[in-house]
């Protein structure tokens, strides 16, 4: 990979491993050193997250404040969007050989041309700013991170890696050890990254109450984030009949985190559709929808879906109401207990004319020993096969 970035204004490709059918692999980068063992467990999150382990939920809430921050800066090609001109519908010169800090907030295009590696030690106090914790916040719809295949990494207290809100995007980037490597607050897109040993969540999402923005992850592997889901989206509203919410995670490979993708739901409608993509080897779940606290209705697609040797389930589906639609194909394999679990009463499954529903060969035994577990759900449609060459 060339050290030098594109100044042209083109945009960046991931240099990719051919992949199975679609789903992404790793970009050939090497993974950054270790660092040092700095203890972190202190840190509180400053928005309310949740971790599904067995069914059940762990929540973890506070704020975190801002604070003097020592790193090493990156050089980075800046397109400031018109907040920070104050000339809105003009798109200003890029300013070549800008420094990015550890810290900044932008409005517009920022595109790095090295690493941007923040290096602080001391854990932040309590109380403070979302945008005080991140390595780098694009707010706003004209803001979008290409982070040209260099990485935003962590060898100290930092909490998150990447916060895009209200819309911003993000592309190309490499992000590891935070605690969450990428924060996404009503509305936004993550495309061709890698997020990967980060100590809770790979990519947080969530939105204020009063949002209906819609949210997409694509062409992404998240993987060995040790505390949390790989993708967490965590949607509110003011009720499920008043309020929705979407997200589309579109090839992503979520593997070896706890949870492959959670999608909860408090007072809101989850709009949740899943294409393409693989949960595979995580400790927990491959992908898990609940309510957490309140009511959540959901509407799930899912389409070419692989999840398999996870600990628990495959698809776990947990005390909402709605439909989960099966699209496409949906291969579940060799999962620590059911293939596809429903513990829900007024949950329909439906799979549909072009659906396929595989599930076969998961290990558990007893009252899990089954490939569908659905007794207190609906079920209808094309029904379910077990090939355990799949």
């Amino acid at each position: 990979m060339s050290s030098q970035a594109k100044v042209d204004g083109s945009t960046a490709q991931l240099d990719m491993e051919d992949p199975p059918p679609s789903l992404p692999t790793p970009p050939k980068r090497q993974k950054a050193s270790s660092f040092s063992n700095v203890s972190r467990t202190a840190v509180v999150l400053f928005l309310s997250l949740g971790i599904v382990i067995g069914g059940g939920i762990v929540g973890i809430a506070g704020h975190i404040s801002s604070r003097d921050i020592q790193q090493q800066n990156a050089v980075a090609i800046i397109r400031e969007g018109p907040d920070n001109q104050g000339k809105a519908g003009k798109t200003p010169p890029p300013v070549c050989g800008s420094t990015v800090q550890c810290g900044q907030t932008f409005t517009g295009e920022v595109k790095l041309t090295e690493d941007l590696f923040c290096t602080d030690t001391e854990p932040p106090p309590i109380g403070g700013d979302i945008c005080d914790i991140c390595a780098i916040t694009l707010d706003g719809e004209d803001a979008e991170l290409d982070c040209n295949e260099f990485m935003v990494h962590n060898s100290g207290a930092m909490v998150i890696g990447i916060c895009l809100l209200n819309g911003a995007r993000a592309k190309n980037c490499y992000v590891q050890k935070f605690l969450v490597g990428i924060y996404v607050q009503n509305g936004g897109e993550v495309n061709e990254c890698e997020v990967m040993f980060n100590d809770v969540f790979g990519i947080q999402v969530q939105n204020e109450a009063s949002s209906t923005t819609k949210m997409k992850i694509s062409n992404t592997y998240i993987h060995d984030n040790a505390g949390g889901s790989g993708i967490f989206f965590l949607g509110s509203g003011e009720s499920p009949e008043s309020s929705e919410t979407s997200i589309e995670v579109n090839n992503v490979k979520s593997n070896h985190n706890v949870i492959g993708m959670s999608f909860a739901g408090v007072n809101v409608k989850l709009e949740v559709q899943v294409k393409d993509s693989e949960t595979s080897n995580n400790s927990g779940s491959g992908i898990v929808i609940l309510k957490k606290i309140f009511d959540a209705a959901v509407d799930v697609e899912l389409d070419g879906i692989i999840s398999r040797y996870n600990d628990n389930f495959g698809v776990f589906v947990l005390s909402v109401t709605g439909d989960v639609k099966v699209k496409g194909a949906v291969n579940l394999y060799k999962n620590g207990n059911s293939g596809f679990d429903v513990s829900a009463y007024d949950v329909d499954i439906v799979v549909e004319r072009r659906g396929a529903l595989n599930s076969c060969g998961n290990l558990a035994s007893g009252s899990l020993d089954e490939d569908i577990r659905s007794d207190l759900a609906t079920f209808s449609g094309n029904g379910y096969t077990c090939d355990s060459t799949s």
